[in-house]
């Protein structure tokens, strides 16, 4: 007791000091209450005590065979405690009571970290409910799973009464999915891999909701399976978002489709009359003949950029290669060679760091087509082009960028969402529909890639594509 900071006594029935610690002796001193004599009545200690404020209850229940705990809160220097005090009877050789023994013990540590651990769990309840996620684990030697409160509002079961295991899961999993649910869960469990796939589960009186399952297998010293542990959540909404998105892009490409084949006749007839037109006969009949032809001919390119953003879209991933960037340019060159030399343009190339990009070889070189006509079309009036092309590599991606000399632009993030939006452009001072930043954008993320653009007015514009690298 001696090498303990617990407060320990003892007294009589007539509430006498019969034994005590050192931390006894230190508490009465601390609390102004004399020194602690055996013999001396223990009354007035417990009335005047504040440490020693429950002690009379517990003594007198004690003293009358009835063993109690109690704890006790108080305030000392600015700080709360928290106190536990054992009340234990002690009886003389005819099991008469002689008196009890006190215990006191500091609990304020074991309290503090209790209400954490609540309000954790409360916070992880919490964010399970916002997230609709809830936890599993499943003994395989015993076919029980343990599921989370959040768990039993996903799937719309009863706590207490549906008993979750393996063959139970199975049954709730809609039948056209489960046996895609058993071989992931037994390709995970032998390829030591995640468990992860969306799957419908029926519910309540019948109704589908969609569940994405991950988890992971943990093995015994011998690589024997034993249990998984994972998540669901329920995705219904999100998948069923996507699926309308899908049938709405799907119903759009056909509208599209449709449209264009409809306009194709009557356009190439318009095209067709203005070719035989007997011009020269009427200034003022060859003037709207002319507009006509014009407005028609805008049309027809209209339809063919639709045409060509739809095939874009649907790129045939299995026709990727590996492409060497300078043989892109040196298509490029070929292409921009009159625009270069008139703008006396310098292009620049350094492709050391990566010297090949997966995808296809006609992308590309539209990509670097576009990128640098658009630094040659926003180039300052009285200042040659500097262009300059690079690849790096950084955190299993690709990255090109292209940078300019230009007269550059105050780039904001609504600026540059339009930038590369159908017939968006960087500014109203150069002509064309601006469509070209468009099909680049459409063809970097046909190759799963994505573009950002950088500029400052008077500096300069600098185009950033990232490719994932493939492994």
């Amino acid at each position: 007791m001696e090498d303990r900071g617990d407060v320990v006594w003892a007294m009589d029935q007539d509430y006498k000091l019969t034994a005590y610690n050192a931390s006894f002796e230190e508490k009465l001193k601390k609390e102004q209450l004399g020194k602690p004599l055996k013999g001396m009545d223990l009354r007035a200690i417990y009335q005047n005590g504040v440490f020693f404020n429950p002690c009379k209850k517990g003594c007198e229940k004690a003293l009358n065979r009835y063993a109690t705990t109690a704890k006790h809160t108080f305030e000392e220097g600015g700080h709360t405690y928290v106190h536990e005090f054992s009340f234990q009877p002690f009886m003389d050789v005819s099991g008469d009571v002689a008196g009890c023994c006190i215990w006191q013990k500091d609990i304020t540590d074991e309290v503090s970290n209790i209400h954490k651990l609540w309000d954790s769990e409360r916070k992880y309840r919490e964010a399970q409910r916002i997230a609709n996620v809830g936890h599993w684990e499943w003994d395989m030697i015993k076919d029980e799973i343990v599921w989370s409160n959040q768990l039993y509002h996903i799937f719309q079961q009863i706590p207490g009464e549906f008993k979750a295991s393996y063959v139970s899961l199975i049954e709730i999993i809609h039948p056209e999915d489960r046996e895609a649910f058993r071989e992931d869960v037994e390709t995970s469990i032998r390829e030591n891999g995640i468990h992860d796939i969306v799957h419908r589960v029926i519910v309540g009186d019948g109704e589908i909701r969609y569940v994405h399952q991950k988890g992971r297998t943990f093995y015994d010293e011998l690589g024997n399976p034993m249990r998984m542990a994972g998540t669901s959540q329920d995705v219904t909404m999100e998948v069923m978002a996507n699926q309308q998105i899908v049938q709405q892009n799907n119903e759009l490409q056909n509208f599209v489709r449709i449209i264009s084949h409809n306009l194709r006749g009557p356009i190439s007839n318009l095209l067709m009359l203005s070719k035989i037109y007997d011009w020269g006969k009427d200034e003022v009949n060859d003037d709207i003949v002319k507009k006509i032809e014009h407005t028609t001919e805008a049309l027809d390119q209209t339809i063919k950029d639709l045409n060509l953003s739809l095939s874009l879209k649907n790129a045939d991933k299995e026709q990727f290669r590996e492409i060497k960037l300078s043989e892109v340019m040196k298509d490029v060159d070929g292409l921009l060679s009159e625009e270069i030399i008139r703008s006396k343009a310098n292009v620049k190339t350094d492709f050391a760091h990566v010297e090949s990009i997966f995808g296809l070889k006609s992308y590309m070189v539209n990509i670097f087509y576009n990128l640098i006509l658009n630094a040659i079309n926003y180039a300052k009036e009285d200042l040659p082009p500097i262009i300059q092309l690079t690849t790096e590599e950084d955190s299993g991606f690709i990255i090109l960028k292209v940078s300019d000399n230009g007269i550059g632009m105050e780039l904001t993030p609504e600026k540059e969402r339009k930038i590369f939006n159908m017939y968006g452009r960087l500014s109203g001072a150069t002509e064309g529909k601006g469509l070209g930043l468009y099909l680049v954008k459409t063809q970097v993320e046909a190759m799963n890639g994505k573009i950002g653009v950088e500029s400052e007015k008077g500096v300069g514009t600098t185009f950033t594509v990232h490719f994932e690298k493939q492994h």
